[in-house]
């Protein structure tokens, strides 16, 4: 079940969204607030915002187009300008304060050659603590140590983290670490986590290795949930 429902303007001009429960109207009410104070080519513009007595509406700049996860679960072409745009939409978000903390192909649109970022309902501000963080929603999958654990507070590496994440995906088409999480992926053995390091390239690499150090920082006791072996994978 969503926690929303979208509609979209017969004249498909304009996008609809629409929040009814109280949780749902915060967050859409913090998107809205977002899209007001960022104007950037690849973040759709906002045109309005109302809250009634029943629900909340958000009236956004229309992106036609097909979402990145899409294309690459039907095989199809991804524009390599994606990269480019989508992280300067990130640094966009990043230099007003705040994280897109849910980066990942589903909320990459893509229309002919560009790119555009959308739902920033899961957006964190900079510096809080994950776990003050009231409606917090995040994809697992392409989530930071942060994010999974609850720990810790909202950092740039955070978004970073996905967007690697994210760009391994869109080359590569698959995930690199199956589909779980990172914080799961450091469960794994130490020969299943040097088989699987060996593959991801220079820079997802360096971010894994970002992720490890935060753990070790946040978790009380990181021995025990996670095989000391990784310290010999990453050298």
């Amino acid at each position: 079940m969503p926690y929303w429902t979208e509609k979209q303007a017969q004249d498909a001009t304009v996008f609809r969204k629409f929040a009814y429960s109280k949780t749902d109207r915060f967050r859409l009410r913090k998107e809205a607030e977002i899209l007001s104070s960022i104007h950037h080519p690849r973040i759709p513009r906002l045109l309005d915002f109302d809250e009634g007595r029943t629900h909340s509406e958000l009236i956004a700049q229309f992106i036609p187009g097909v979402s990145m996860g899409s294309l690459l679960r039907n095989g199809e072409a991804v524009p390599d300008a994606w990269r480019s745009e989508i992280t300067e939409a990130v640094e966009s978000l990043h230099y007003s304060g705040w994280n897109h903390a849910d980066i990942k192909p589903a909320n990459i649109l893509i229309h002919g050659s560009d790119a555009y970022l959308v739902d920033l309902d899961s957006a964190a501000r900079h510096g809080e603590p994950y776990s003050t963080i009231p409606d917090r929603s995040f994809t697992p999958s392409f989530a930071a140590w942060r994010q999974v654990a609850g720990r810790g507070e909202v950092s740039v590496s955070d978004d970073l983290f996905s967007l690697a994440l994210t760009d391994f995906v869109g080359s590569y088409r698959r995930h690199p670490f199956n589909g779980h999480s990172i914080f799961e992926f450091f469960l794994l053995g130490a020969d299943r986590l040097s088989n699987m390091v060996s593959k991801f390239g220079k820079d997802l690499m360096e971010r894994v290795c970002q992720q490890y150090e935060v753990m070790c920082r946040l978790e009380p006791s990181p021995v025990e949930t996670v095989s000391p072996n990784w310290r010999k994978v990453r050298k």
